[in-house]
């Protein structure tokens, strides 16, 4: 089985005055996440909405909306942070979708509408190769690194560089097996999984992403998604 992820969780306090978490947005006359959540309905079997649980009603009433009733398509209550959400979606597939440890997942930002077929597909094909891989883009600026945030101590190379995106895909028992092992302060340090899976020497594959899958994360990046989406 094949499972999309789709995290959800946050509450948009860097986008400035809007009252509405980001992945409520409107793009394109329909809510982010749904735009985001459309992208891989052709792809995967079962699709997980890990939701902020306080908007988890709102959540669950758009759903009604946007897709029919008989789609494979739930929306849970996500946890305190990424990676605890990637474990409630997981913990939902097993319950309730009878996974099995070597299904896989594709865990993907609702915030990221602009995710491609190549970059699912991608995905897909290099998983059978891995553990466990993520979408990302060579950085294209000197990067410096600062211990205290103010002095850099030092400017690694930037053909060594590279920029995370998502999708992350891995198996849902390898991620289950990795997170039971994991410290309270190695569980808040990660921030995300592909450091969960390299923390336990775990090879994290790159697949090409794209600088347009942006993640909403400032008022710009919403203005800008607004103009990628009139051609995308």
């Amino acid at each position: 089985m094949i499972l999309a992820g789709i995290v959800a969780g946050g509450t948009g306090s860097r986008m400035g005055n809007s009252e509405l978490p980001k992945q409520f947005l409107e793009l394109a006359d329909k809510p982010v996440w749904i735009y985001t959540t459309e992208k891989f309905v052709p792809y995967t079997d079962f699709i997980i909405i890990g939701m902020n649980p306080d908007w988890l009603e709102y959540a669950q009433a758009q759903r009604q909306k946007y897709f029919p009733d008989s789609a494979p398509i739930a929306v849970i209550a996500g946890g305190s942070d990424r990676n605890e959400t990637v474990g409630n979606m997981i913990a939902f597939a097993q319950q309730n979708l009878h996974c099995q440890n070597n299904d896989i997942i594709l865990t993907h930002d609702a915030v990221r509408p602009f995710v491609t077929e190549k970059m699912i597909r991608d995905s897909l094909s290099l998983i059978e190769q891995c553990d466990i891989c993520t979408t990302a883009i060579p950085a294209t600026d000197t990067i410096a690194v600062s211990h205290d945030g103010s002095c850099a101590d030092s400017f690694p190379d930037r053909s060594e560089m590279f920029l995370v995106q998502t999708p992350q895909t891995f198996r849902i028992g390898d991620f289950s097996r990795i997170y039971d092992t994991l410290s309270d302060d190695e569980k808040k340090s990660a921030t995300d999984v592909c450091r969960l899976f390299q923390s336990r020497g775990k090879k994290v594959m790159l697949t090409q992403g794209s600088p347009s899958n942006i993640k909403l994360t400032y008022p710009q990046d919403y203005q800008t998604a607004q103009l990628i989406a009139k051609s995308f």
